[in-house]
C-alpha cells in the first residue's frame, strides 16, 4: 500500500536523501509529473503513472520502475492516491466516465492486458494465435478470472 505523502514532505524527505539535488529542478519535475498523472497521462504498459518514481523515470508506473506488482510502504502524492485502491488499481466509480475503456473485473476494477499471466495451456490453443481482438479479449477475460487458480480451465481451448 502506497504511504500518503504531500509534495512539500516529499520534497523535504527526497533532499535529505539526495542533498546534491536542485530543490527548484525537483519540485518542477515533480508538479509536472503530478500534471501528468491529473490529465490520466498512462505509463507505456497502459498503468496510471508513479509520480512520484515519475521524477526520476519520466511518466512511468511503479511495476515498471521498480518490477514490483504492489507497493509496500512506497511514497506517493496524497493527491494521487486518490484514485487507487490498495494494490495501486483504479475502480471504474473513480473514473472520468467520458474517459472509461478497456477491461474492468467483477468488482468494477481496472483490468490490464499486460499483467495477466498466460498459462501454459493457451500456449498451445488455436486461439492464442488468432488475430481476433474479440477473442483476444475473452481470452484474457478468462485468464484474469483464474489468475489465483490453481489448475487453468478453458471452454474456447482448441489444439493447434
Amino acid at each position: 500500500m502506497f504511504i500518503p505523502i504531500s509534495v512539500d514532505d516529499f520534497i523535504k524527505e527526497h533532499l535529505e536523501n539526495f542533498p546534491g539535488e536542485n530543490e527548484k529542478v525537483l519540485r518542477v519535475r515533480l508538479e509536472e509529473a503530478l500534471a501528468n498523472y491529473k490529465r490520466n497521462v498512462k505509463c507505456n504498459c497502459g498503468n496510471d503513472i508513479w509520480v512520484v518514481g515519475a521524477v526520476t523515470v519520466w511518466d512511468s508506473c511503479f511495476s515498471c520502475i521498480t518490477g514490483k506488482k504492489h507497493p509496500a510502504g512506497d511514497y506517493e502524492i496524497d493527491s494521487a492516491i486518490e484514485k487507487r485502491d490498495k494494490y495501486g488499481r483504479r475502480h471504474i466509480d473513480e473514473m472520468d466516465p467520458l474517459k472509461i475503456a478497456g477491461m474492468f473485473d467483477d468488482e468494477g476494477y481496472e483490468i490490464n492486458p499486460d499483467s495477466i499471466t498466460k498459462p501454459s495451456l493457451c500456449l498451445v490453443c488455436l486461439k492464442n494465435i488468432d488475430p481476433d481482438w474479440e477473442e483476444e479479449l475473452l481470452c484474457n477475460l478468462n485468464r484474469n478470472d483464474q489468475a489465483d487458480d490453481k489448475e487453468f480451465k478453458c471452454g474456447a481451448f482448441e489444439k493447434l
